[in-house]
């Protein structure tokens, strides 16, 4: 069993010591202290890696909180919480592919955020050897593509950043804008130097940055350029290789592509909601005609992917649906009429260990979209089970010594 705390202790933000209460009370940081010691192999087991306890919520884990940990981790990992992944040009600038997707931060070299990269290969093993496991992360293909050996494309830096795939595209043919050699020096003013997605400046040769780009040698500019920015990434993906082979032979992982690799740990981004529909059954007395069961999944069509995902976590725990019949195996979402008398001042009630929802009979499709909303939009506690083991979670109190049990 694992204790974590979701919220930071009182008294922790500590007189210039920002940095700590900001990364050492994440989930993540408390499940890589807890864990992360622990042969890799001991967290291969078939269902999930190992049974979290929440401090201070009422919550027996079947389930539901281990998934909820998970996706906890992956909303830090792609935050300014901790400093291991950065968002890419593409969504910085609002550009080109991939606008949601974050890099592994080429400045995360350190000893711990190295660790910490290593142990998030662990998880991405465990995501390929259990069903409880998924990692709600978005990466460009420039990372998956490492992960599995695959050759990296020039055309692949424009996958991340756009801009500086079009501005070595417009160099490499300038004759084609009227630039002759004779005026070159006149517009481009480069040295051998280019600036990596988190900003810093590296030189391409040694003392680049006295060397001026010139008509002639803009080609091997180019080149450079490409190089340099499509393996940015490599130390970090390299930790999150050695992390990943812990769990799953690496000469297995080549087996895979990419794309399936990405699949197969992450899911899909956006929830199917016919997908969800199909796996779908009805508590005593609940029928798919129902006028507030038809309101529900007209909320759920209309809100955005992010809400969509928002509501899977608020019912499961996860963010992301199962990509295949296999990994759905004999799990249903069950829809249950909550019984109250006033069912408009109500909020839906999850079940994220049994993956169901107690829905208010709402009397009109605006009040359903309203309440769904609030509640998966506000709630994240789980804080409802009545077993004896989620009563000693609630009253469990935090200790720095906790982290070491």
């Amino acid at each position: 069993a694992v204790a974590k705390q979701r919220e930071e202790p009182a008294g922790a933000a500590r007189s210039g010591d920002k940095d700590f209460s900001k990364t050492d009370y994440t989930v993540f940081s408390q499940l890589f202290e807890q864990l992360g010691r622990l042969k890799p192999q001991a967290l291969c087991r078939q269902d999930k890696a190992c049974r979290v306890n929440f401090v201070g919520e009422a919550a027996d884990d079947h389930g539901g909180p281990y998934r909820e940990a998970i996706a906890h981790i992956c909303t830090e990992l792609q935050s300014d919480v901790l400093p291991l992944f950065i968002r890419c040009p593409n969504a910085v600038h609002g550009i080109g592919l991939n606008r949601e997707s974050y890099l592994p931060n080429p400045s995360a070299v350190a000893p711990q955020p190295m660790a910490w990269l290593c142990f998030l290969g662990q998880l991405l093993g465990l995501a390929l050897r259990q069903k409880e496991t998924q990692l709600s992360l978005s990466l460009p293909a420039v990372v998956w593509r490492q992960l599995v050996d695959e050759p990296l494309r020039a055309d692949a830096l424009r996958s991340f950043d756009e801009s500086c795939w079009r501005s070595l595209q417009k160099l490499r043919g300038i004759e084609e804008e009227g630039v002759t050699c004779a005026d070159f020096a006149d517009v481009i003013f480069e040295t051998f130097t280019t600036q990596l997605s988190d900003g810093s400046h590296v030189e391409l040769w040694p003392n680049g940055g006295s060397a001026a780009v010139t008509f002639e040698n803009r080609g091997e500019y180019c080149d450079l350029v490409t190089r340099a920015r499509l393996h940015e990434t490599q130390r970090q993906c390299d930790a999150l290789l050695q992390g990943l082979s812990y769990m799953v032979p690496q000469r297995l992982l080549t087996l895979f592509t990419w794309r399936q690799l990405e699949l197969l740990t992450c899911g899909t981004a956006d929830v199917d909601v016919e997908a969800l529909r199909s796996h779908t059954k009805f508590g005593v007395g609940v029928s798919a005609h129902q006028r507030h069961i038809r309101w529900f999944w007209m909320a759920l069509r209309r809100f955005t992917p992010e809400q969509r995902s928002l509501f899977l976590r608020f019912a499961w725990g996860r963010s992301r649906l199962p990509i295949s019949a296999a990994e759905w195996g004999d799990t249903k979402f069950t829809l249950h009429t909550k019984q109250v008398a006033r069912p408009d001042s109500h909020f839906p009630v999850a079940h994220t260990c049994f993956f169901s929802l107690e829905l208010p009979a709402y009397t009109s499709a605006s009040i359903c979209y309203e309440r769904l909303l609030y509640a998966i939009t506000n709630c994240q506690a789980i804080d409802i089970d009545t077993t004896s083991g989620a009563r000693e979670n609630r009253e469990f109190e935090w200790s720095e010594s906790d982290s070491d049990d």
